[in-house]
């Protein structure tokens, strides 16, 4: 089978000869028109996978500060669960203010472009 390298590969989806193609209704409606407008490009962070991270560092760092808790010094209050809702609020504030950060960074660093619309 011979390939030919000089023509584009090109899906056809219809059986359409190029005059039937110009034929058809989305092609012959009104004339479309140019509208230029300005647009804001930039890079912003989820903010509830920076939430969840935080959380689940603070879980972790409240289960190692109760692993390094000696025997002897525990009271009978129950710490683990203390330090699990202390550690996860203030992981999941720091995950939080953490994407605020970085969503200021990409704010600054944001470039405007000029965007091409057609309507019609």
């Amino acid at each position: 089978m011979k390939k030919l390298a000089s023509q584009p590969h090109r899906k056809l989806t219809h059986n359409w000869s190029m005059a039937e193609y110009d034929k058809s209704p989305e092609r012959t409606s009104a004339a479309t028109t140019l509208k230029t407008e300005q647009i804001q490009i930039r890079r912003s962070p989820k903010y509830f996978p920076f939430l969840l991270t935080g959380g689940i560092l603070g879980l972790i760092i409240a289960f190692a500060l109760n692993a390094s808790i000696a025997p002897e010094a525990r009271s009978a209050a129950p710490i683990l669960g203390y330090l699990v809702a202390f550690s996860v609020a203030i992981g999941a504030g720091l995950g939080v203010v953490a994407a605020i950060i970085l969503d200021r960074i990409g704010a600054s660093r944001s470039k405007t472009l000029e965007a091409t619309k057609l309507e019609g």
